[in-house]
């Protein structure tokens, strides 16, 4: 018999027992490291998350410029308007000389064709104010208001009611929905009451 056929001793065999054991226990990752198809799966789910942040920050740039964009746009109308009606407030005055200037003119028959020319012109402001948002007020007969109008002065009155308009003195104007010069006007006291005489004493 070869002496050699059996060298393995009792002790190699139970570390080859252990070995083996060890490499039944050891998990699955320890005996195959490498997983592709979990690496692919984490690397989707990442990349899907990545989108859904790329959408959400499109989404509020966008919301961002529109906002920016309506702001803008209101800035600059409100700009055009405020611009427009300090122009059209300056141009006031002298829509007002002009407008007495041909109300005096219809005393003099001889001028008929100067005041139906100028007529002509103050027609022509008022359509071109007009389309531009300028709208006239004249408030005779309407309450009085002092958020609108300006009292100059009362008169009774036996037609219009007590605190009510009898009278536009000056025409006021409203721009584009907000007041640009109030109308002057006189303010209605009522019917005239008849003077009370003082009550006679008795004599003694």
């Amino acid at each position: 018999m070869d002496d050699n056929s059996n060298n393995t001793t009792p002790e190699a065999e139970v570390d080859d027992q252990a070995a083996e054991a060890d490499l039944t226990a050891a998990p699955p990752e320890a005996v195959h490291p490498e997983d592709p198809a979990g690496q692919l799966q984490a690397k989707l789910e990442d990349l899907h998350e990545q989108k859904e942040d790329l959408q959400a920050r499109l989404l509020r740039t966008a919301a961002d410029y529109e906002n920016y964009r309506k702001r803008t746009m209101r800035e600059r109308e409100d700009f055009r308007s405020e611009t427009e009606a300090i122009l059209i407030e300056d141009l006031l005055p002298a829509i007002d000389t002009l407008k007495l200037g041909l109300k005096a003119a219809e005393d003099h028959p001889k001028a008929e064709d100067i005041t139906q020319g100028f007529a002509l012109v103050l027609e022509q402001f008022k359509n071109i104010l007009g389309r531009r948002g300028l709208v006239e007020v004249i408030p005779t007969g309407t309450a009085f208001d002092p958020k609108l109008h300006e009292s100059v002065s009362q008169l009774s009155s036996d037609e219009i009611p007590e605190g009510h308009v009898a009278e536009t003195v000056r025409v006021g104007y409203n721009f584009k929905d907000r007041l640009l010069r109030p109308a002057s006007v006189v303010v209605s006291t009522g019917p005239a009451g008849e003077i009370e005489e003082p009550p006679s004493t008795a004599e003694g």
